[in-house]
């Protein structure tokens, strides 16, 4: 299976796996950006995916960067641009420019289960036959 791109503007850079093994995909400032610190800026990457369904893409840091990222996902039905929020936590100005290496995507299986509302009390008499003795919010 192939994880298909499309570039929003000429000068993205186009997303690569540093190493074919590699588990994420990384994804490329598309302008210039200068983060104040103890602050965040939400960095666009020029680009878009279709992600297959019955899976995501998680965006997440990259080992070597100095900043952190606002974990998300991007789910099968999402058309838009990858857009990161990176975060300086430090004392300095963050200065990213464009073509750096910002995060990466890592594409995991999802399972959607339906979603149903018990009543508490069938939450409680559940969790009471499995041996628990509090409930939700026990531990």
């Amino acid at each position: 299976m192939t994880l298909k791109f499309s570039r929003l503007t000429r000068k993205a850079v186009s997303p690569a796996r540093k190493h074919p093994t590699d588990a994420g995909v990384d994804v490329y400032a598309s302008e210039d950006v200068r983060i104040p610190p103890f602050s965040y800026r939400v960095v666009h990457t020029g680009v878009t995916f279709e992600v297959p369904e019955g899976s995501m893409l998680e965006i997440r840091p990259k080992g070597r960067n100095n900043h952190l990222i606002g974990s998300g996902i991007v789910d099968a039905g999402y058309q838009g641009e990858i857009m990161v929020k990176v975060v300086n936590y430090s004392w300095r100005v963050l200065r990213i420019k464009a073509g750096d290496a910002i995060a990466q995507l890592v594409q995991l299986p999802v399972i959607c289960e339906p979603v149903e509302e018990l009543p508490l009390e069938e939450i409680h008499r559940v969790h009471s036959q499995r041996g628990g003795t509090g409930g939700i919010h026990s531990t």
